[in-house]
């Protein structure tokens, strides 16, 4: 019965830990995407709410981003370096907590129920990666300006909506030859 208390409880703690971390990563998302914007607001003189809702400083906002989170920075290379790192040690992570699970399950399936405390392990390593991870990423934020692999992710997105730019101006396109007088 106690074994089973073990197990249970290790595995339910570290996946409400595990729910924790994501609800945080998305706090902290919506933290760096205001800041992005109050950075472009105040590097376009533009207020921050009109970046957002006019259209009209679309090119304005792609070139100031694409210029900010260029790859030929230094920063931004490191930056995105640091969250290859960061992403590295994510997964390190996830094997190392699953290898503790299916370790101590065949401890507990070869030896007996004496073993289930070392499921424990599981969420230990868990908070142990992501504080490190945390603190690595504060790091990178001090010594680049930018959270791991935001650059690549800013580059990445920008690189989405000049695609979605150009696919609506060519659906237009056809619509512009149609009402031409020239035609």
């Amino acid at each position: 019965m106690l074994a089973i208390v073990h197990v249970v409880g290790a595995l339910g703690l570290s996946a409400a830990f595990g729910l924790l971390v994501l609800f945080l990563a998305a706090w902290e998302q919506k933290r760096v995407q205001k800041r992005r914007l109050q950075d472009a607001s105040i590097a376009l003189g533009v207020p921050a709410a009109l970046l957002e809702t006019d259209d009209s400083l679309i090119p304005q906002l792609i070139q100031y981003s694409s210029q900010r989170f260029s790859g030929e920075l230094l920063s931004n290379r490191l930056a995105d370096l640091c969250g290859a790192l960061r992403t590295g040690w994510g997964w390190l992570g996830a094997l190392l907590q699953v290898g503790i699970i299916v370790g101590v399950g065949w401890a507990m399936f070869e030896e007996g129920a004496k073993n289930a405390a070392g499921m424990w392990l599981v969420l230990g390593v868990a908070v142990f990666f992501w504080v490190a991870s945390v603190v690595f990423s504060l790091i990178c934020l001090v010594l680049t300006g930018r959270y791991p692999g935001e650059a690549k992710a800013t580059r990445k997105s920008l690189s989405g909506v000049i695609e979605q730019r150009h696919a609506a101006e060519a659906r237009r396109a056809p619509d512009a030859f149609v009402n031409d007088s020239n035609y």
